[in-house]
């Protein structure tokens, strides 16, 4: 895997350029996390097309919501997407990454090691991580549906600005749910981001979540994108 079949990869797509520094990084990580996943089951993304089209793409456009040195959490990382390339793509910020599942986050932060980048990473749910620390901002990708996401943060959101979560067309559905069951009383749903799922019929949607107090959150009248 070479920088420049990355960055020639990712012209057709909606990302600005990037610094060669960044290709380099992002080249490394995906060797990284092919090796490990060999090992453990990390991502299906193991090409570098899919690795641009979609694991590249939902983290730079997520990094473009966030706020100069914001403190963020990646709930459920994974393999490191999108936490490790919000932190290769936008240093200013306070990266911190969460997996209840500790195999997971022993990959992560023998992945970060040799990327060389200070990122915390804590091996416990993110109800225990938010016991011991505020963020800004939580992004959550493949996690799980809203109803999920909402059910871990619902006696939480005082602790955080706002949850992003990457979501599919099915985002209109877990909505339905999550509202069924009490769990978005008193949380503002907006839809900031929609954008094409490169080689599918299909977008990909950033939402936010966040009390009506949070400074993230928009006018109180404004109502929530998707309803009509």
């Amino acid at each position: 895997m070479t920088a420049a079949t990355l960055k020639s990869l990712a012209q057709s797509l909606p990302i600005d350029p990037l610094e060669d520094s960044v290709w380099n990084q992002l080249a490394k990580y995906c060797q990284l996390a092919w090796d490990w996943n060999t090992k453990i089951n990390l991502t299906r993304h193991t090409t570098a097309e899919l690795f641009v089209q979609r694991d590249l793409l939902d983290s730079y456009q997520l990094s473009k919501l966030l706020r100069p040195n914001e403190e963020v959490l990646d709930l459920g990382t994974g393999g490191g997407v999108p936490g490790i390339l919000i932190a290769i793509l936008r240093p200013d910020l306070e990266v911190a990454l969460c997996d209840s599942v500790a195999k997971k986050a022993k990959v992560a932060e023998d992945i970060l090691k040799n990327l060389k980048l200070n990122v915390r990473v804590y091996p416990i749910s993110v109800k225990n991580v938010l016991a011991e620390d505020r963020f800004d901002s939580i992004v959550a990708r493949g996690v799980g549906p809203l109803p999920r996401l909402c059910g871990w943060l619902k006696d939480e959101w005082h602790k955080i600005g706002r949850l992003l979560a990457i979501k599919g067309p099915r985002w209109v559905e877990e909505r339905g749910e999550a509202r069924h069951r009490g769990l978005l009383q008193g949380v503002q749903l907006r839809r900031l981001v929609c954008y094409p799922m490169p080689g599918t019929e299909s977008e990909s949607v950033i939402l936010q979540l966040a009390r009506p107090s949070s400074p993230f959150a928009g006018p109180q009248n404004e109502s929530e994108d998707g309803d009509h």
